[in-house]
């Protein structure tokens, strides 16, 4: 045989985030890469359940513990939008970008970390990521 499976992961997480006062790098949370290895983010939506009562910007992004990432989502506002809409994190835009255009690599020693610019509370919302698993 000269043909071989070299890598047959692949994966989705549903993150689930809560408003919070912070204003913080990462002060609304980190999700640390759950495969142990590094992955290609290849979707992402941002699902809103309840918008934020503060008028903030979300900043979602793959980072290093404690550092405002914003390549998934680049301090898109969160407040005023619209419950059970779903935002794509990788559109193209004509405009300024605050979404990702390409797939993005996470790292195994990576976090995905939410910043708000200012309180978020009354925030209700889940991140939906897709990846795949990189080969060795």
């Amino acid at each position: 045989m000269t043909v071989a499976i070299n890598n047959q992961g692949h994966g989705c997480l549903t993150i689930d985030i809560t408003g919070v006062a912070s204003t913080a790098a990462a002060g609304i949370g980190e999700i640390l890469n759950p495969e142990g290895v590094a992955v290609t983010i290849t979707q992402a939506w941002l699902e809103i359940i309840t918008a934020s009562t503060g008028a903030a910007n979300l900043g979602c992004g793959l980072k290093a513990t404690g550092v405002k990432g914003t390549d998934l989502w680049n301090d898109g506002a969160v407040n005023g939008l619209t419950a059970g809409s779903l935002s794509n994190c990788f559109a193209p835009q004509d405009t300024a970008e605050t979404e990702a255009t390409d797939p993005v690599d996470w790292e195994a020693d990576e976090y995905i970390t939410f910043t708000g610019s200012a309180t978020t509370a009354g925030l209700s919302a889940r991140l939906h990521v897709k990846y795949i698993r990189q080969s060795a």
